[in-house]
């Protein structure tokens, strides 16, 4: 497993990326400072998973996670010290996979990065209630997701789908037989005719999982999602 753990603290980042390296299953850990070196970085070599530092200077954590997960396939768990419980939401509509507190990464790092690259998520218990509370609210009438399906071309669907099956931009191009730029292009587009903020929340939707609703915070709130962790 190829990680990019982007922390600012350096002591914190020097001993995490120690313990990464330790892992049986992890080959390489490349590191960054920042949201804006992390994604350089990324554009430079490719990463199977991202560790992402909640709080970082410049770009900041949360608008780094939307970049990535609204332009790769690529899994993001973040590393944070918040306990308040807004911050579940906020991670959430981001588009990360979970999150670590950094009290306890070290513990459950290893847990958590095998439970991402199976394709499933790592909330806490915290995390786990909020959904579970989420799960209770209505989702919408069936004919205002064709409404809004219909507003996407044939293409954009094409991508759509592809992106609901987790494949990246260059496998996207691949099975469709464009160009990368023109991948981009199509998300570009497809994200704002959803009003979503990046791929995970428009992959449920195409899969009905997703109420889609202008207000991003309650609309992130109504779809509860699969919970792994302690």
């Amino acid at each position: 497993m190829r990680l990019l753990l982007i922390e600012d603290d350096q002591a914190y980042q020097l001993a995490m990326a120690g313990h990464l390296r330790q892992l049986s299953a992890v080959d390489r850990v490349a590191v960054a400072s920042d949201g804006e070196e992390g994604l350089v970085l990324l554009q430079q070599q490719p990463v199977d998973l991202v560790l992402l530092d909640l709080v970082l200077p410049g770009m900041g954590g949360l608008p780094t996670c939307r970049h990535i997960t609204s332009t790769e396939a690529t899994p993001v768990l973040i590393l944070t010290s918040h306990d308040d419980p807004q911050w579940v939401q906020q991670i959430w509509q981001a588009g990360a996979r979970g999150y670590l507190h950094k009290e306890r990464a070290f513990e459950q790092v290893e847990l958590a990065l095998a439970s991402l690259q199976a394709g499933a998520s790592w909330w806490d218990q915290t995390a786990t209630a909020i959904f579970s509370q989420a799960s209770t609210m209505p989702s919408p009438a069936p004919e205002w997701r064709s409404e809004t399906l219909g507003l996407l071309t044939q293409r954009e669907r094409d991508v759509l789908a592809c992106i609901a099956d987790g494949d990246d931009n260059r496998t996207i191009a691949r099975r469709l037989g464009i160009g990368e730029g023109t991948v981009r292009s199509h998300v570009h587009v497809l994200l704002q005719k959803l009003q979503v903020s990046n791929r995970t929340q428009a992959a449920l939707f195409w899969l009905g999982q997703f109420p889609l609703n202008t207000h991003q915070s309650q609309a992130s709130a109504r779809w509860s999602p699969g919970v792994d962790g302690p």
